[in-house]
């Protein structure tokens, strides 16, 4: 489900591409206001003072740290194609694929540019020091949510030879172990951004909806809006559990060039895809973002299509997908307990 186009054959390629500049296109679409990006990965190619840790990386840990020296993503980079783009500030979402768990380079510079980046870090939600380092980079660092990712736990008993495990829902980010740290997250009233890769992705969104009821005071943001399968009519690859989240008032959904990749490689328009979105979980509850520092192409034509697929939405609405819904959810530090 992860996978994406291959773009000039490797990460590099796809790195050297983004900057393909406006003029290369035809009509552009102008926004009437300003867009917040809630999916903007940084990283630097100072290895002297930030040493990567790219064991995670899609490509392979040599491309990535390569990728990642020739064409750094740092604040002068992203905030050209923030300003290009009309965009006024961004989620500085902590890049796994270049650092894991260590958020030294995002929290200096959230700290550097505070009305521009506001943070959500990385941490292992099994670790015990995990609660605390939320509260304490809530405090000193003004983050704004943490991010959970990963592929379910492999059964502790591997499948017979020649059978396949069934898919399942057992993630770490909602086992036993990790329910300090969703509460930590849950005093702080910060977001908790959720990305169950592969397993059982029904039984993924039935665990949101119960971690939503444990903790009211976490506003949970679906990356991706949960993997929906790139679909067209009627259902736009929701599933029943995904259109059940509908009616949880903290869970929130990401709309991501990520699926604007998946549609146009299965042909499905974007338009109607996103209007059926809106429609299920309203614009109130959505937010957009580029994955810039990550997604292969032009970014320019990314952000092009994903305000093309809304253009039909009424204005409030792509105020609210665009810029609304993420400025009221992200707080920094955290909103505090609940009254």
């Amino acid at each position: 489900m992860l996978r994406r186009r291959t773009f000039l054959g490797t990460a590099l390629g796809a790195a050297a591409t983004s900057i393909m500049p406006r003029a290369a296109f035809g009509h552009v679409i102008e926004p009437s206001f300003k867009l917040f990006d809630t999916h903007t990965h940084f990283y630097t190619n100072d290895a002297d003072k930030y040493p990567f840790n790219a064991r995670t990386a899609r490509y392979g840990p040599e491309i990535m740290v390569a990728k990642a020296m020739r064409f750094p993503q740092t604040p002068k980079e992203v905030f050209a194609f923030w300003d290009e783009n009309h965009i006024a500030k961004g989620i500085g979402v902590q890049y796994s694929s270049t650092y894991r768990f260590d958020n030294s380079y995002l929290l200096d510079i959230a700290k550097q540019y505070p009305d521009k980046i506001l943070p959500v870090v990385i941490l292992d939600p099994e670790d015990d020091k995990t609660p605390a380092a939320l509260e304490k980079m809530a405090k000193e660092n003004r983050i704004v949510g943490v991010r959970w990712t990963g592929g379910p736990t492999p059964p502790a008993t591997p499948p017979a030879a020649g059978t396949t495990a069934p898919p399942n829902s057992d993630f770490p980010f909602f086992s036993a172990k990790a329910q300090a740290s969703w509460a930590a997250a849950n005093r702080l009233g910060i977001v908790v951004v959720l990305m169950p890769i592969g397993g059982d992705t029904r039984g993924a969104m039935r665990k949101v909806a119960d971690h939503a009821g444990r903790y009211p005071n976490v506003n949970i943001l679906l990356d991706h809006i949960g993997f929906p399968r790139p679909e067209g009519a009627p259902n736009f690859g929701l599933s029943p559990d995904h259109i059940a989240l509908a009616k949880i008032p903290n869970v929130y959904y990401k709309y991501t060039t990520l699926l604007i990749e998946q549609l146009h490689a299965a042909k499905v328009e974007f338009k109607p895809f996103l209007e059926h979105m809106v429609k299920t979980f309203g614009a109130n509850k959505m937010t957009w973002g580029s994955d810039v520092g990550n997604t292969p192409g032009s970014m320019f034509m990314w952000v092009q299509h994903a305000l093309d697929s809304a253009s039909g939405l009424p204005l409030q609405q792509q105020q609210d997908l665009f810029y609304n819904t993420a400025e009221r959810i992200h707080v920094p530090g955290g909103r505090g307990p609940k009254a």
